[in-house]
Parts: structure tokens; C-alpha cells; sequence
């Protein structure tokens, strides 16, 4: 999903720095989607095609997981994440063993948890279903209404991913998987309470 470029226009120009709680979302974040991942890895009912895809965007996130780890201790001192453990969960999944590697994925995300607190329990209102409902129907429906079963990673489905999924594993799916452009240092142009108004709509409704 991505906003349309007349909205991306009117942000400002420059790539901005992450806030120090930011560089510490975005690593929780990962951690909880490469978790997510190594789950359906793992999953002997997950198609091989899905297989490629996954192992891709696996190995995408932990090559910058290292880096994001090491920004986010530089902005946060006083409470220092481990490297050596995010250097582990690599060596774990270069080795080619998903069971392996889903248990060093779940040992991280339960030291790293996601700050859900926002999203879950999901507080439904009328208007956070009326903003989902239109900020799908004008900026995700294109790539979302269908879903390509041969695509290696295809668009999910987001009604059926909400009812599916765990509900940390679909918020950080959500705020990790929705991308800007190069001038915002292509950070998630939805603000939290847009996220939640669009869960409050992919669990209340249908496509």
C-alpha cells in the first residue's frame, strides 16, 4: 500500500533522522515480522513458491537488522540490545533450518516485544471504521483486492490476513509493511490511529 504521490508531495522535503523511539519500533518491528516469517517457513502447508518468497524477505530484513540494532542502541544508551543474539538468529537461518530458526525468531521477539498497547484490544468505533474503509478503498484496494497465488510475495488479502494472523505478528505487519518514498526515508506514511482505523475495518468487514 502507498499513498498516492499528491499526498507524498506535500511532505516535506529532506530525509529525516528516526526519533530514538523510533529506531526502537522499527527493531521490534522486524523482529516481530521476521518471527511471523520464520512461522509460515516453518509451516510444512506453505507452498515452495511462498517458500522463495519468504526466504527473500527474510534474508532482506536481517541484512539491515544488524544496522538498525546498532542505530537504535546509539539512540538509546541506557538499555542496550544484545548484537551478538541478532548475529545468531543470521547464523540460524543461513544454516537452512526453519525449525531452528523459528525458535531463535520467537526467543527474540519475547526479548524484544512490540508495544502493541495502541492497537490491541482493538477499540471499534463507527468513524475508525468509515477511515479504514476509505483509506483502503482509496490507497490499498489496487494491490490488495486480489491476491496472486504465483506471485513468489503477493499483496495478502488483508481482510482474511487480519482474521488469521496473531494479532502483534498483523500490527507489525502493518507498521513495518507500508512504505513512503526516498525523502521520508521511506517511513510508513499511515500514523498509528490510521492503522488501527484500518484493522477496525478489515476485521468488521469483507472485501
Amino acid at each position: 500500500m502507498r499513498r498516492s504521490l499528491a499526498v507524498l508531495a506535500l511532505l516535506t522535503a529532506g530525509a529525516p533522522a528516526l526519533a530514538a523511539g523510533e529506531y526502537d519500533r522499527a527493531l521490534r518491528v522486524d523482529v516481530a515480522v521476521l518471527q511471523g516469517d520464520a512461522r509460515l517457513l516453518a509451516d510444512p502447508a506453505t507452498p515452495a513458491i511462498r517458500r522463495t518468497g519468504l526466504q527473500a524477505r527474510i534474508a532482506s530484513i536481517l541484512g539491515t537488522l544488524d544496522m538498525t540494532a546498532r542505530e537504535r542502541n546509539n539512540h538509546n544508551p541506557a538499555t542496550q540490545i544484545p548484537l551478538p543474539a541478532v548475529a545468531a538468529l543470521r547464523a540460524d537461518f543461513r544454516q537452512g533450518r526453519p525449525e531452528r530458526f523459528l525458535r531463535s525468531a520467537t526467543s527474540l521477539a519475547a526479548a524484544l516485544p512490540l508495544d502493541t498497547a495502541y492497537f490491541v484490544p482493538l477499540v471499534h468505533t463507527p468513524q475508525r471504521a468509515r477511515t479504514g474503509e476509505d483509506l483502503y478503498r482509496t490507497l490499498c484496494i489496487g494491490c490488495h483486492q486480489y491476491t496472486d497465488p504465483h506471485a513468489v510475495n503477493p499483496a495478502p488479502n488483508l481482510f482474511d490476513m487480519a482474521r488469521s494472523t496473531p494479532p502483534t505478528e498483523f500490527v507489525a505487519r502493518m507498521l513495518g509493511g507500508v512504505h513512503g518514498i526516498p525523502r521520508t526515508t521511506l517511513k510508513n506514511p499511515f500514523s498509528d490511529e490510521e492503522i488501527a482505523s484500518l484493522m477496525v475495518y478489515f476485521a468488521a468487514s469483507h472485501p
